[in-house]
């Protein structure tokens, strides 16, 4: 979108293990998301019991 041409066809060649950079986006995103749901409870419960 801000890209010139050559920079914008330069990013689309850009590849990694096959892969293009929408999937490790979404990759990135869906690791982060899980990692936040495995560490949410983490020293949460303070009450010891009630």
């Amino acid at each position: 979108m801000f890209l010139s041409g050559g920079a914008a066809e330069a990013a689309d060649q850009i590849k990694l293990f096959g892969m293009s950079n929408q999937f490790w986006i979404i990759i990135l995103v869906l690791v982060l998301f899980l990692a936040a749901i495995l560490t949410s409870s983490y020293n949460e419960d303070k009450t010891k019991g009630l």
